[in-house]
This record gives structure tokens, sequence and C-alpha cells, in this order.
């Protein structure tokens, strides 16, 4: 089981690599919004990058990276939702 620590460190550690969650989420949102032409929301991204990891974990239930990745993808669009940065 994930704990909510592992998860920060988790978000803490790829944030120093790629940037503010909410951010990143949001530049992704606006590169599939201009490739698929249909708008697509942070947090509709975050939950398409978590549905990646579901599609993953079907093919290996067991892979940690995955599972673990999940859990942090949840969060992000948890904390996108609750910050107000859905739209």
């Amino acid at each position: 089981m994930i704990d909510e620590p592992d998860i920060d460190d988790l978000l803490a550690t790829r944030g120093a690599r790629y940037g503010n969650p909410a951010v990143n989420h949001a530049r992704i949102a606006n590169l599939w919004t201009a490739y698929l032409r249909v708008k697509i929301t942070p947090a509709e991204a975050a939950m398409c990058m978590a549905l990646l990891k579901v599609a993953r974990l079907i093919e290996t239930p067991n892979d940690e990276d995955s599972i673990h990745d999940l859990a942090g993808y949840v969060e992000v669009y948890r904390r996108i939702v609750n910050e107000g940065g859905a739209s």
C-alpha cells in the first residue's frame, strides 16, 4: 500500500524534474488540445495519464512503478480539481 508521504515524495521528485504538477498538466492539456482539436483540461490530462497507468497494470498488475505512478496521477488530479484548475 502506498501512503501519503510516499505520494508527496513522488510528486516532489517528479516536480523537481518536470516542474509544478498543475503547470505541467496545463501544458500537457494545451498540447493535447492543439493536437486533438478538442478542449482538454488539466484535470482531464491528469486522469488520462492515470488511465495510461491502468492500461499498463492490466498487462502487469503487480508492477510497483506503475502502481506508484497511478497513485501520483490520482493525487495530481485531486489537487487540480480542489485548487480550481479543472477547467
